[in-house]
């Protein structure tokens, strides 16, 4: 069995305000031409479709799109995963007209899909979060372990009579659900598991608004399934292969560089091929990047502005840094972005001081990020302290709970 890996898309993420949705198309569009010529008999995609639980129409529009493409008339599987960026129920909302296509979408860890015909291949539900199927003469088994965030690990391990019982550790309990998920595996059948999670040893790359604060939410590699054969996961956007796991755990990684520290980094998804009882062998499938992001160092506002009508025809996206020794002028700051409309930032540095200006992109920090410069500053410590972090997530999972309970009412 032929598995097309990928995650992260971002659909409808803006650069600096600026869209995106141009260059996510050709990207996609590309990936479609491969898959055309590759064929898998399933495609995955771990998370993180939208870059926001109220997506855009016209990234829900690309969305299905990219799903009906994929899907070719049934033939191939479309599976795909929520990610900590997505709104469970909005993804689920088109389930009933996705069927037909061969398209299973699992929003929660709770998630759970009726047995039938899928496109043109006959699904057996597992119960939550799980499928089997048969691709040739080889079974598949496939468990879908959405974004766990703390209520949602909760909800899928315990019941209301269970209070006391809970463990308050969350990467005992991510073992706990782990196990569960261990036990749908079969041998002698192809073993595929999809998720969202950070792993110990991934690479990010600075995209990712983090989640988790002080590495409350990042896993360890050695308490996944052990019996999956192959785990697709998302929610880092450098592709790698988990340390240590031997090929077994990797990222595809996003489809697109989303942030500047992106700039360098180039962008794939994975080919996957699979049989009962052997190694997966694995494919890079490298991606196109219609409009790279990249980091102009200039010595002059002089040497900016030839730089910048150079380039008035390539497509970049540019953050500028021109030494200077005085202040740059509005009317020269118009000047260069006349020359060059896709400047995102210009920043001097003083020749006098010899210190490169500190600047923080504040919009890129999540909640627990600003919280723990805020506490370092008013405390003084170098460390927010484990019993904080924990009441701070689950305020923010409260929070989240609320909005998604909101928006779904309309009110």
């Amino acid at each position: 069995m032929k598995v097309l890996h990928t995650a992260d898309w971002h659909l409808g993420k803006l650069l600096e305000g600026r869209s995106r949705l141009a260059e996510q198309r050709e990207v996609l569009g590309y990936l479609t031409h491969e898959m055309q010529e590759k064929k898998p008999d399933m495609v995955v995609i771990a998370g993180d479709v939208f870059d926001n639980s109220n997506p855009s129409a016209q990234a829900e529009e690309l969305f299905y799109e990219m799903l009906k493409t994929f899907g070719r008339d049934g033939e191939c599987l479309v599976v795909v995963v929520g990610g900590n960026h997505d709104q469970p129920l909005r993804l689920e909302a088109v389930r009933p007209l996705a069927k037909e296509h061969g398209i299973l979408i699992y929003g929660t860890p709770k998630s759970e899909i009726s047995s039938g015909r899928y496109g043109k291949y006959e699904i057996t539900s597992l119960g939550e979060g799980a499928f089997s199927f048969s691709c040739g003469e080889e079974k598949v088994i496939v468990v879908c372990a959405a974004y766990p965030s703390e209520k949602r690990l909760n909800e899928v391990l315990y019941t209301n009579n269970e209070e006391d019982e809970r463990i308050a550790d969350y990467t005992k309990r991510m073992e706990q659900w782990f196990l569960k998920c261990d036990q749908h595996f079969e041998e002698g059948a192809v073993n595929l598991m999809v998720s969202h999670v950070y792993t110990f040893g991934s690479t990010p790359d600075g995209s990712e608004r983090s989640v988790q604060l002080g590495g409350s939410y990042i896993l360890p590699a050695n308490i996944f399934p052990e019996h999956a054969d192959y785990i697709a996961l998302g929610h880092v956007h450098k592709p790698q292969k988990v340390p240590g796991t031997d090929g077994r755990i990797c990222y595809s990684g996003s489809i697109l560089p989303y942030h500047k520290g992106e700039h360098a980094v180039a962008k794939s998804c994975r080919m996957v091929t699979m049989h009962p009882g052997e190694e997966p062998v694995t494919e890079e499938i490298y991606l196109p990047n219609p409009k790279p992001i990249e980091l102009w160092k200039c010595e002059s506002y002089e040497e900016a502005l030839e730089k910048c009508r150079e380039n008035v025809n390539r497509s970049c996206w540019v953050y500028m840094q021109i030494r200077t020794d005085g202040v740059i002028l509005e009317d020269q700051l118009k000047a260069l972005k006349q020359e060059k409309e896709d400047i995102l930032e210009i920043i001097p540095v003083w020749r006098t001081s010899e210190k490169e200006y500190k600047y923080t992109d504040w919009k890129q920090k999540s909640v627990q990020e600003l919280f723990e410069v805020y506490y370092k500053e008013v405390r003084g410590s170098e460390a927010v302290p484990e019993e904080i972090t924990k009441l701070l997530n689950v305020l923010l999972e409260e929070e989240e709970d609320e909005t998604i309970t909101v928006s779904d009412d309309g009110n």
